[in-house]
Order: C-alpha cells, then structure tokens, then sequence
C-alpha cells in the first residue's frame, strides 16, 4: 500500500473556510491519471492537483490539475495554492515556474507558515474563441427570463485564456438569482467549454470591480467560489464590451458569495492598442489541513 502526502488550502481568501477549497499531493510519481482522477472524486473539491518532477530542470514542478469529472489543461485557483504549497514545501521565495498542460506559469509568491499570497502570469492571452448559445438557451440553463442577458456591447461571448468559457453579463439581481436548470443545461452543448461565466458590474466590496459566478456541471462543479482561470479570460470579453483606454487596469473580481464562500481575486491586464498584452491573476490563501492518503 502505497501512501502519499496531501495538504489543503483554501484559495482566494485570507480566511479560512471561505473561497475555493483545493487539496494538492505534493509528490504524485506513481500515481496513473486514473488515480488521480479517482483522488479528486473522493476530496470532491472543485479541484484537486498533483505535483510531478519538472519535464525541464528550469522549472520547478509539473502540475496536473483535475475536477471531478476530468482533468483541466489549466485552472486558476489551483495555480495559486499549488505554487504555495510547493514553495513552502520546498522552502523556496519569489518565485516558482509551474508546468501546465497549457504552457509554463510564473508564479510569484510570498509564502507563510499559515499561507500566502500568489500571482501567476498566464503564457496564453484572452482572447473570443467561437460562437456562444443563443441567449434564450443560455437564460433558460440558468433559469433567468432573457430579458436579464445583455445582449448590448456585453453580448454573450465565448472567450478564453488557456480554457474556454462563455461570458454573460446580468444586473445584479439576476446574477444573485441564477441556478442551474440541470433540465435544459445540456441544451447548451457546451463542449470544450468549462462552463458558464455571469457577472455584473460592481459588487458588494466596496472595492469590487466585478461580482460573479461560474457554473459547470459538465466538469461536476454545480457552482465554482472561485475561478481563476475565467478571471484570467474576461479580458477578452471586457475590450470587446468597452472601450479600454492603454495601460495597466487592476480588477477585483468578488465570487462564492452565494455559496457562502466569498473570494477576491485579483486581475491585473496590461492593454495596448485596444488589445489585451498580458494578464496576471493573484490572490491569498491559507492553509487549512495536512494528512496522508492511502493508495
């Protein structure tokens, strides 16, 4: 029997119990992909991930990164605890380069006992990445009259920025008020997209730049506290909604507090040009059990 070691932290918040749970074994060599899948159904969290030995000896770990129901080429909230967890296993500081299926991620952190802070930069830019559902679909998966979509210059969009999603903005009402139709959300075919991204401008922070939620049954995530990895591509949907002036823009994007596990994550997108040059996600998390599965 075989045994491995596994910490877990909350991510996306500087409190424990709140923002999205991850739970990462630190030396995965061994385990085949269908063990790590089975792994990640019994923490049931929406993520789990598994640290491997760099492929280049530059970097300084291989991450797969997996839901419930499949492996991620690369999520956000996963980056960020995983980069702590290794910097603070590894007694390393400022800064760790994590392998993805989706490229290498340079990850800064500032590691404590308890947790830290990590930002990630992401090698792949946000971009429109296809047609999305028609609005009426996308009202009736989450239960919302259609009248709620916007359908302006935030129309519906599919974008992406290593993963894909479909972006939809609401009043604040209607975003608090959604839930998923499991009766029609197929209708939505969402194939090679996580799920679904709604937001409203503003939130309940006082700083909140955007409130939103992420919904993704397909990856056997209902609802998500955190998601880094949307946060990382609404860029894409932002410079095509709006007219963003160059230079550097620092967002703060607040999700899970309908789930009672409110997040902050952090976006930072440089923007030249009308076009978006680069995009760095950040935020806290801290630590919350140690342990050891058996095999």
């Amino acid at each position: 029997m075989a045994a491995y070691d596994f910490v877990t932290l909350d991510v996306f918040t500087d409190r424990k119990f709140t923002g999205n749970q991850l739970a990462v074994l630190l030396d995965a060599q061994g385990l085949s992909l269908e063990q790590m899948q089975t792994i990640t159904r019994e923490f049931n969290y929406a993520e789990s991930t598994f640290v491997l030995p760099p492929e280049n000896p530059d970097n300084t770990a291989r991450v797969r990164i997996f839901t419930p129901g499949y492996e991620m080429p690369f999520a956000g909230h996963p980056t960020v605890g995983t980069a702590i967890a290794v910097a603070r296993a590894k007694g390393l500081k400022g800064q760790v380069k994590l392998e993805l299926n989706t490229g290498v991620f340079p990850v800064d952190v500032d590691v404590k006992e308890t947790g830290g802070f990590a930002e990630f930069q992401n090698p792949n830019l946000p971009d429109e990445t296809g047609p999305a559902p028609s609005v009426e679909q996308i009202a009736a998966a989450l239960s919302l009259p259609a009248s709620a979509i916007d359908v302006g210059s935030h129309k519906p969009r599919r974008c992406g920025a290593g993963v894909d999603y479909i972006y939809v903005k609401a009043p604040m009402d209607a975003v608090k008020a959604a839930q998923v139709n499991s009766a029609v959300w197929d209708d939505l075919a969402l194939e090679e997209i996580v799920g679904v991204y709604l937001y409203a401008q503003g939130g309940e922070g006082p700083d909140a730049d955007y409130h939103a939620r992420m919904f993704a049954p397909g990856a056997g995530v209902v609802e998500d506290a955190a998601t880094g990895s949307a946060a990382a591509g609404i860029p894409a949907q932002i410079v095509r909604s709006e007219n963003i002036p160059d230079g550097v823009h620092r967002w703060v994007i607040e999700q899970g507090v309908e789930m009672g596990r409110p997040s902050r994550i952090r976006a930072t997108v440089s923007v030249e040009g009308g076009a978006v040059q680069s995009v760095r996600i950040g935020g806290d998390a801290v630590f919350v059990q140690e342990g050891r599965i058996f095999i």
